[in-house]
């Protein structure tokens, strides 16, 4: 018996290695390269009219010239927007980079160029964060090391060496698990209570009854259920229905209604045409040159080797990128509380529309030499857009308070306390304060550090949904004293 059961785990040992090495044998195999450089040429043109956009819009000005503070991420503190008009320039070299990846014109370098240069903005300002933005920057490091650039390129052209019809299977992979990511994880963040009961795309289709012709629909609250279920059966399936080729046709034709309503309704920028140029990924690989009508390319039939020790290191870090980026939206269960209520665990987890968040939100610099009380001004500093975003985020609200404080201390010459007083409306719940008012923020550390200062949500959700006007809040809300105030000699 002992001799048996060595032998059939020695067998099944090798059986595991041999599926591995077939795995890694299928990784390094040659595929067509024609699905992969259109998203290539697509990726880059999207980039270039994201660019544009920034500039013609104004949004460069608005969001990296005009304000005074921009809120960093934890460990970022040191990524500062460029002086002047050099943001300007900034993004016209982004514009020209894009260019150059869809065109294929000194490719891997370009695309490395874009991808800091991308990340760079990603990183100048938190209350500019957008799912598709993160996604954006993981596809964008991975595009260097991807052999995108061996047809319809300038650099095939210059350079006839690397000239070929084939990519190893790995970089569709690559692509093809990103594209995933957003969709999988979307739908999984959506099964929420408020999501599953219609809130808050009932408020989101509720602001759009202006809309013609499906404007109002938008009024019913079966309409926001059912599309509710519906967004959440589509992000979870979607990506299946995609890899099953006999789904595939019906799966892109759900993927065009799903995105173009996205871009009618929500202002989503350039997600829904990202993903709308990303998702044929996953058809197969030569699908761009049948439907131009090409002749079928001839792949390699190389000897790919399976014991390559850097063939064998790029898996293992494949492998463990994967399971790092399935394991890390996630962590929002480790802390307690609902994540789109405290904001912990909220980026970088592909938790998208979950939370219509309305707010107000006032800061008081107390001077406990004086003993006076001076209203914190929040205009002076910052734009409208990170001014509304500031009172969702109780790690903003504690960045600011920070920042306050400096302030006074450079022009007092002596540091102050600060306080917030933040009430906030989730998903159409009645008004609460967010965090405790009576905590002096700058005694709070940044990081990842326990937030006991941030109220528990217990306002229950309801039916309708609150809609009074900001100004009239005080009179619904029992508010703690403010012992800030009552010290002070100047309220």
């Amino acid at each position: 018996m002992p001799v048996n059961l060595l032998t059939n785990e020695r067998d099944g040992d090798c059986q595991l290695l041999g599926n591995i090495d077939e795995v890694k044998r299928s990784a390094f195999g040659s595929i067509d390269g024609a699905s992969s450089i259109f998203f290539r040429v697509c990726f880059g043109c999207l980039m270039a009219k994201w660019s544009w956009d920034y500039l013609a819009m104004g949004r460069v000005n608005r969001f990296y010239i005009e304000p005074k503070f921009h809120f960093t991420y934890y460990f970022f503190d040191w990524v500062h927007p460029l002086p002047g008009q050099w943001m300007t320039v900034h993004f016209l070299l982004l514009m020209l980079l894009a260019v150059c990846i869809a065109t294929g014109c000194l490719y891997r370098f370009a695309s490395l160029l874009f991808a800091a240069g991308f990340t760079y903005v990603f990183l100048l300002d938190r209350a500019n964060y957008q799912n598709h933005y993160y996604l954006i920057c993981l596809v964008a490091w991975w595009l260097p090391w991807l052999p995108l650039n061996r047809s319809v390129s300038f650099d095939s052209w210059m350079w006839p060496s690397i000239k070929s019809q084939s990519v190893p299977r790995w970089s569709v992979w690559v692509l093809q698990f990103h594209i995933a990511l957003p969709y999988f994880f979307g739908g999984l963040a959506k099964l929420t209570p408020d999501w599953i009961l219609g809130q808050p795309l009932a408020q989101m289709l509720a602001a759009n009854r202006g809309l013609p012709i499906i404007g109002e629909l938008f009024s019913s609250p079966s309409v926001a259920l059912g599309l509710a279920w519906g967004g959440v059966l589509f992000d979870l399936a979607i990506v299946p229905l995609l890899l099953y080729p006999k789904t595939r046709g019906l799966a892109y034709a759900l993927c065009i209604i799903f995105h173009l309503m996205n871009a009618v309704i929500f202002n989503i920028h350039v997600f829904p045409w990202f993903m709308l140029a990303a998702t044929p990924i996953f058809f197969s690989p030569d699908w761009p040159r049948r439907v131009l009508g090409g002749a079928p390319v001839e792949l390699p039939h190389n000897i790919v080797s399976t014991g390559s020790a850097r063939r064998t290191w790029a898996a293992a870090f494949f492998v463990g990128y994967v399971v790092f980026h399935c394991v890390w939206p996630l962590r929002h269960h480790l802390y307690s509380g609902d994540a789109s209520w405290t904001e912990r665990g909220h980026f970088f987890s592909w938790r998208m529309m979950l939370r219509g968040k309305a707010t107000v939100i006032g800061f008081a610099i107390h001077d406990p030499q004086t003993g006076q009380t001076l209203d914190g001004q929040v205009n002076r500093f910052l734009n409208a857009e990170q001014s509304e975003r500031l009172g969702r985020d109780p790690e903003m609200i504690l960045q600011f308070a920070h920042f306050l404080s400096k302030e006074f201390e450079r022009t007092e010459g002596r540091p102050a306390e600060v306080y917030a007083l933040v009430l906030a409306s989730l998903n159409g719940r009645k008004p609460q304060l967010l965090i405790d008012p009576n905590v002096d923020l700058t005694k709070q550390l940044r990081g990842f550090y326990d937030r006991a200062w941030i109220m528990p949500q217990n306002e229950p959700l309801r039916r309708p949904a609150w809609d009074l006007p900001a100004d009239q809040w005080r009179q619904h809300i029992e508010l703690p004293k403010l012992t800030f105030l009552a010290e002070s000699k100047k309220p």
